[in-house]
């Protein structure tokens, strides 16, 4: 049986490479979004926390958090990473102004 060249060598580890990247990317997405998708959670418990009739000042917080939301602009059957981008510095915005309280 003949040995592997240096080149099917090369050619083999760059795919196992490959492999483990993918693996790496799929690990890291999925803890990314869910560290996104818990700092989402927190920002609505607070503002349910914050019940019904908030006073003047929250009141305009949770304007500012509305308008952020709304002014967010994402094509999510794209899957781009600008669109991960805006979700990320729309939610610390929110966590911004949730740190006032």
């Amino acid at each position: 049986m003949k040995r592997p060249t240096k080149t099917q060598r090369t050619h083999r580890d760059l795919l196992a490479a490959l492999g483990v990247l993918r693996q790496l990317t799929k690990e890291v997405s999925g803890n990314y979004l869910a560290s996104l998708q818990a700092d989402v959670t927190a920002v609505e418990q607070a503002v349910r926390q914050a019940g019904d009739l908030p006073d003047r000042k929250k009141l305009s917080q949770f304007r500012a958090m509305l308008r952020a939301i709304n002014d967010l602009d994402v094509k999510p059957e794209k899957g781009r990473r600008r669109d991960l981008k805006r979700l990320d510095r729309t939610i610390s915005k929110l966590g911004g102004i949730l740190s006032d309280w």
